[in-house]
């Protein structure tokens, strides 16, 4: 296997619209990387549209293209690209997303600078449909995480969080298009839990926090593609994320590593059991309503709030 030191994974499924894109902002990335491959896991797409991009791509020779032969889902499909990687670095991004110049260099510099760094992260901006940008990174206008990290935007230098772990339970603080993690070390974990339909990501962020510190870099390094929906696919979403985050919690209940978390993972999935109370009240769905409120109660019993969420429900059905 020959050296490589960064491999860039893109998941691809119905994403030939967006595809040559996405691949053109890793290629022509301007960095100090002396070998950088991408590699594109197609999860089985039917269109012609991606049939036609892959292909290109494929005949040009400046991509690697795996195609699995049923839809994984994003998770095992970026599980698939981790495997046949040839770099000591891993680095995602998503197939309708881009990179912004500079974004490879700003995290190799911190991986050739800083001996113990494992996983770094960088701020991204929302790239909606109409072509407008969110003003300022997305973590920096958030008022916690933003006071979280303000020392390094304020400094405008590197900050390392210490095996971050209760950080990253309470706030967002990685994401997918502008990760970078050892090869190694996404190996040791398992990579990320292909039974989750959604947050597969954010699953992986809680585990790597538990063994791993966090290197953030206060720059914008890749925009995030924002699609409009149906009201019925949002729905659909919406009750999607929920058992995909009440999973995730699960998942991590029953891991030793979170033992010391087990209180707040029980305060997590109250949470998304009261939103999904609220999202149902808002409907018009009592009976759905008291059933979420009911499930939150079964996690926090002694929590005022979902007590009163479960009154809510309750009287909404009179």
């Amino acid at each position: 296997m020959s050296e490589c030191q960064v491999s860039v994974v893109i998941p691809c499924h119905r994403a030939g619209k967006y595809l040559p894109q996405a691949i053109h902002s890793v290629l022509d990335q301007e960095s100090s990387v002396r070998s950088v491959e991408v590699v594109v896991v197609d999860n089985h797409s039917p269109d012609d549209e991606t049939k036609h991009a892959l292909a290109s791509w494929r005949r040009a020779g400046r991509v690697r293209i795996v195609e699995n032969p049923e839809d994984l889902g994003p998770a095992a499909g970026r599980n698939v690209g981790i495997g046949v990687a040839r770099g000591r670095w891993i680095a995602f991004l998503d197939a309708d997303d881009v990179w912004l110049p500079g974004s490879l260099e700003a995290r190799w510099q911190v991986a050739e600078s800083e001996p113990e760094a494992e996983w770094i992260g960088a701020d991204f901006r929302m790239w909606y449909e109409d072509g407008s940008l969110e003003e300022t990174g997305h973590y920096q206008k958030d008022d916690e995480v933003g006071r979280l990290l303000a020392p390094a935007y304020e400094s405008g230098r590197l900050l390392r969080l210490t095996r971050p772990l209760p950080h990253f339970l309470r706030y967002s603080l990685a994401w997918i298009g502008t990760v970078m993690v050892k090869r190694d070390l996404l190996l040791r974990l398992g990579g990320f839990e292909p039974s989750l339909p959604l947050a597969e990501d954010v699953h992986l962020w809680y585990r790597l926090a538990s063994v791993t510190d966090f290197f953030f870099i206060p720059k914008v390094g890749a925009l995030y593609r924002q699609h409009g929906s149906s009201l019925t696919s949002r729905e659909r979403y919406h009750g999607r994320l929920r058992t995909a985050w009440d999973r995730v919690y699960t998942l991590l209940r029953s891991d030793p590593a979170f033992q010391p978390y087990r209180g707040l993972l029980r305060a997590k999935l109250a949470a998304v059991h009261r939103r999904a109370a609220y999202y149902h009240r808002s409907r018009g769905e009592p009976w759905e309503a008291m059933r979420a409120a009911s499930c939150a109660l079964t996690y926090t019993p002694a929590s005022a709030a979902t007590w009163k969420n479960l009154v809510a429900a309750i009287l909404k059905m009179r």
